[in-house]
């Protein structure tokens, strides 16, 4: 602020707090730590005066991390000994964190002049990890000074003459197992499914006095993950509820007011317009502890911006542009959404030979739900207003931002298939209506106890096939396998296998930009609606998206084949020959015309 103050939430003025009172306790007898300000310069003037970050400047650190990290580093025991054990560090996404923590750990490697040091960046996967680890290399080779000291490598940074090293470490199998950790740099802890690598890590420590965990996050949404146990245990601890000197917590988050605090309220209340509102940009930098550093005013009004017109973009911006806790399951396309593109009764486009068709598939294992989808697009009339779609999507690390114009609507109709021997214990089980649609044919049943590919089969080639003629049909290669042959060779169809999750990204966004845009017109089955509903949104650093089931006992495969169909749809011509097509016969070939196979030799 123009005054010279720096507007922070409670968390961090507790945090803030904290340190004052106890660089006050310094001396007295009860008191066994002092704040060590040489060393807390010499950490912080490490990256200024032998890191820059990719784009070649000197790493500044922001102010919020200077605090941090001096904390860190600065506080000992009256022997010398590092006093905070683990820290838990939570600010929103473009704050820093992930570089700065890199070359945190480079000063833990050399800085400290310790030998034998063992310093590990860990994810939820190794991807994750080795994304940490890339930044500390790629700064130690832009150092003349550290890349004369160190040995860079793709695994290992490794300073020879002191047997001490920095890794990425995998979470797969047992190689968590038996490392002796001085420093442990975990990322994004709200990714991590439960607390198995803190608790390695920590494990890990051993009997090394000096050994440190740090935590970096956003916010998440699962209360039972070790992100919120971690969370509450820095929240205790600020507010002095739990005495824990050795743990360090920065929390950055936005404020409830204080009546809805007094009700019990560790964050805002939507709608009470006294609590901090994620949309006001005087709150920003509550959550942003670099805004104006690192984050952009500009980049945050585009994300508001974006959620405000994108319902479904919400929950995650609240997480990870504000760190909000959200609730545990985030609806991707809100159900009024989807009920505004079902056609009228009687007014579902008739199947037609020249319109382009595709099918998508979805199959189960043997119990659960099948899906199957077709596709067909419907160009506007001529002189109809078009509409264009910006999706944005990343190729090899780069994004590419795709312009399409969109002047035709995209009919699904939807068939779905479940044991009729599970059913029944499902419907009790489960509580979902699964004989109710039965009963009125939106959902067909398959003898037996597993599902019964034959007959899905005979449906697809005598019914659903010669109604629509599908000019592809794209299948998720798991479980669909050998389907998707009998398909190809006996049914004589066009199949394709299609790659899922996030190599699907741009086709789930044309999805919901279809929908929000109107159209996509589909026949309103309700088993339909209700994999929709269920569909939760998941993004990762680099934007692209795929969708996932929120438990279990959820089913998606009616939107998964959906946007298979779509996948297929949007590569075929917008209208087929208007003349029928000659018969085609499988081959080793490929497909082709019946006659010319029928005079081969």
């Amino acid at each position: 602020m123009g005054d010279g103050t720096i507007v922070a939430g409670r968390a961090v003025r507790l945090a803030a707090a904290r340190h004052l009172r106890d660089r006050e306790r310094q001396g007295a007898p009860d008191w066994p730590y002092v704040f060590d300000a040489g060393r807390a310069r010499h950490c912080l003037e490490f990256f200024s005066t032998y890191l820059t970050l990719d784009e070649g400047q000197a790493f500044a650190l922001p102010r919020w991390l200077q605090f941090c990290f001096g904390s860190l580093v600065g506080w000992v025991t009256r022997e010398g000994r590092r006093r905070f054990q683990q820290a838990y560090l939570c600010t929103a996404k473009g704050s820093g964190k992930t570089p700065a923590l890199a070359g945190f750990g480079l000063y833990g490697l050399v800085g400290e002049s310790r030998r034998a040091s063992e310093i590990y960046s860990l994810g939820v996967n190794a991807d994750q990890a080795n994304y940490l680890y890339q930044f500390a290399k790629r700064m130690v080779q832009r150092s003349e000074a550290l890349a004369g000291l160190l040995e860079a490598g793709e695994r290992s940074i490794a300073w020879v003459g002191h047997t001490s090293f920095f890794r990425p470490l995998a979470s797969e199998g047992r190689s968590l197992d038996n490392k002796r950790v001085f420093m442990a740099l975990i990322d994004e802890l709200h990714e991590h499914p439960d607390a198995t690598i803190p608790e390695k890590m920590r494990l890990g420590v051993k009997n090394q006095t000096d050994a440190l965990i740090v935590e970096i996050t956003n916010t998440g949404h699962d209360q039972t993950s070790v992100c919120w146990a971690h969370h509450e245990y820095s929240m205790q601890v600020l507010d002095e509820t739990l005495a824990d000197d050795r743990w360090f917590a920065y929390v950055c988050q936005l404020d409830p007011c204080d009546a809805c605090r007094a009700q019990g309220l560790s964050q805002p209340s939507d709608g009470c317009p006294a609590c901090d509102d994620w949309t006001d940009e005087r709150a920003w930098a509550k959550a942003n502890p670099a805004l104006d550093e690192v984050t952009t005013r500009e980049y945050l009004r585009g994300v508001v911006q974006m959620a405000l017109h994108q319902p479904s973009m919400q929950a995650r911006v609240k997480r990870l542009n504000f760190c909000l806790w959200t609730q545990s399951h985030t609806a991707w396309i809100l159900a009024d959404q989807w009920a505004r593109c079902r056609a009228t009764p009687g007014a579902m486009p008739a199947p037609s030979v020249t319109a382009a068709c595709a099918a998508g598939l979805d199959l189960s294992d043997k119990l659960d739900l099948t899906a199957c989808v077709v596709a067909r697009r419907i160009d506007d009339t001529a002189g109809a207003t078009e509409d264009t779609v910006s999706i944005t999507d990343t190729d090899d690390g780069a994004d590419v931002r795709r312009t399409l114009t969109i002047n035709f609507r995209v009919a699904l109709s939807t068939y779905f298939w479940l044991p009729a021997d599970t059913l029944r214990d499902r419907e009790t089980h489960e509580r979902v209506p699964f004989g109710v649609w039965r009963a009125g044919g939106f959902l067909r049943v398959t003898p037996g106890p597993v599902i019964d590919h034959d007959l899905m089969y005979e449906q697809i080639r005598d019914e659903i096939g010669p109604m629509f003629r599908p000019q592809r049909i794209g299948y998720d290669e798991h479980n669909a396998t050998q389907f998707a042959v009998q398909l190809r060779d006996r049914a004589k169809f066009e199949v394709v296998a299609v790659p899922q999750g996030r190599r699907l990204s741009e086709t789930f966004k044309l999805f919901e930009a279809l929908i929000r845009l109107g159209r996509i017109l589909h026949d309103g089955n309700p088993v339909m609606a209700w994999c929709v509903a269920n569909a939760e949104p998941k993004f990762d650093r680099y934007q692209n998206l795929w969708i996932e089931k929120p438990s279990k006992t959820k089913r998606i495969d009616g939107v998964i084949a959906a946007v298979v169909a779509l996948n297929q749809l949007v590569l075929l011509p917008a209208r087929r020959p208007t003349a029928a097509r000659a018969p085609r016969i499988w081959t080793p070939a490929g497909f082709v015309p019946a006659a010319a196979a029928n005079s081969a030799p």
